[in-house]
């Protein structure tokens, strides 16, 4: 017998009955209320619960009428995204004779959902939790195996590069500690704004400091900063999520001119090596924004594995979604959608594309 509910985070005790911070810090009440406040979002969290566990999904539940083209359609409809590293996660032991895909499936429907969007967890997302048609291989992302020694680590994980960048770190003077007051995290911040200026980042990359300031607050044992000082200023820093098993590199931030000094180097070694004492599993330090990239290439200097990190792609309403993206045709006349954006009635144009 399967009984499925769905929460908000107006139900914080059973939010955290269902899914304690420690099982998945990116899923956890906290993290997600935080979120949902940066996005504008609601949050949910999807249950399933079988006679020995229950599978958990979180995500974040999207009006689709506040796209200035789908008003014409006179209905009120959604689609969902996940936090990064998430999808749905068993707790407990779930038989495989309860078809996962289907109750979501039909919740979805219920709920007038048109599509969904989940960035899946490496490890944690059993294949039997997925319709295997909608799972898409996005990129490779380096982690840190943290079960090896600090010696392992330093001559079979980093690259010779990096432990001379690393060594040019600690001879210039770098010093790394972690943020402890409001003022350091709102220096984090000014320091996060000038690099994505300088990277010309999209829009969904800069975040305002109350972000910040809340990870620091409410998440004092899951969020913690990392900040890289030379004579006495900040250069460069970073935030980190962590739960029982793993440790998660968010956002970092630099100031070039200090490049020299190697301070990025600095501050995640150490972070790497505080995590060794901590009983960790795995570091995951993400990907880049195209394949091979120099962001990838920096991560890659920090450990040679990899793992597949895949999205999940489902619609629910194939007609809803043809027709919301004819509508989006018509609000750009001429224009294609960014090439493999899901869902598509989402995208912004096409950089320079015009159609004859």
């Amino acid at each position: 017998m399967i009984r499925t509910y769905c929460l908000t985070t107006q139900e914080p005790e059973r939010w955290r009955k269902v899914l304690p911070s420690v099982a998945n810090v990116l899923a956890s009440l906290e993290y997600v209320r935080i979120c949902e406040e940066q996005a504008g979002f609601s949050a949910r969290l999807f249950v399933a619960e079988g006679p020995s566990g229950v599978v958990a999904y979180p995500f974040f539940l999207r009006p689709i009428q506040e796209l200035p083209f789908a008003s014409t359609l006179g209905m009120r409809l959604y689609d969902t995204y996940t936090p990064e590293y998430t999808g749905p996660m068993i707790v407990g032991e779930w038989s495989n004779e309860f078809d996962f895909p289907k109750l979501f499936g039909d919740f979805c429907c219920e709920q007038e959902i048109v599509a969904e969007f989940a960035h899946l967890n490496p490890w944690h997302v059993p294949e039997t939790l997925l319709d295997p048609a909608h799972v898409e291989h996005n990129r490779d992302i380096v982690y840190v195996d943290l079960t090896w020694k600090e010696e392992r680590i330093w001559t079979k994980s980093l690259t010779s590069d990096c432990r001379r960048q690393f060594k040019q770190s600690q001879a210039a003077g770098v010093k790394v500690r972690r943020a402890t007051t409001t003022d350091d995290i709102r220096a984090f911040h000014r320091l996060y704004t000038e690099t994505m200026d300088r990277r010309d980042a999209l829009d969904r990359y800069y975040f305002s400091e109350e972000y910040f300031q809340a990870f620091f607050e409410q998440m004092p044992q899951q969020a913690f900063y990392m900040l890289a000082e030379y004579q006495d200023r900040l250069v460069a820093g970073g935030i980190f999520f962590q739960d029982r098993t793993e440790i998660y590199w968010h956002l970092s931030a630099a100031d070039m001119e200090y490049s020299q000094v190697r301070p990025v180097n600095a501050y995640l070694y150490d972070t790497i090596r505080w995590a060794l004492t901590q009983g960790k599993n795995r570091m995951l330090l993400g990907g880049g924004y195209q394949p091979n990239d120099g962001v990838f290439r920096f991560k890659a200097n920090f450990s040679p594995l990899r793992v597949p990190f895949c999205t999940y792609k489902r619609i629910h309403n194939p007609d809803l979604c043809a027709s919301l993206q004819q509508a989006w045709s018509r609000h750009h006349p001429g224009q294609q959608s960014l090439t493999g954006f899901f869902p598509a009635y989402r995208s912004v144009p096409e950089p320079s594309t015009v159609l004859a």
